[in-house]
């Protein structure tokens, strides 16, 4: 009876551990009253092409959650249009655009040595978009 009432809750667990997250951050310059503006979002794959999990980076008024399953938002065309929105938003116009995407395989259950079967099994995908607004 406990290992079926612990399954759900290790399944709850895990896809929140494993879940995305899409973030805007802004920070003023005390010097030159700047505004330096951060979007990022990632999310995890099943054998790289399968979306699992990732930030939802719907516009907060549409989204019903902050995660979105089964679906690809980490795009630099998401990351973009948010990024823009949100410099029109602070009134200003965006310059001095950098961007970062970073990919990774997951080969290994993470915090131990155990391999993963299947290569590519879990990726991990991260796109940031930054610059300044002025």
């Amino acid at each position: 009876m406990k290992k079926i009432l612990l399954f759900p809750a290790f399944a709850l667990l895990t896809s929140l551990a494993l879940s995305g997250c899409f973030t805007i951050d802004t920070s003023r310059s005390t010097h030159t009253g700047e505004q330096h503006l951060v979007v990022s979002n990632y999310g995890w794959r099943l054998f790289y092409f399968i979306p699992l999990c990732c930030g939802n980076a719907t516009p907060e008024k549409d989204r019903l959650g902050p995660w979105a399953f089964f679906r690809n938002d980490v795009t630099l065309e998401k990351v973009q249009s948010r990024f823009f929105e949100t410099a029109n938003q602070l009134d200003g116009s965006a310059t001095d655009l950098t961007y970062c995407n970073n990919e990774t395989v997951i080969f290994d259950i993470p915090f131990t040595n155990i391999p993963f079967p299947i290569p590519y099994f879990i990726c991990y995908r991260e796109i940031q978009l930054s610059g300044v607004v002025r």
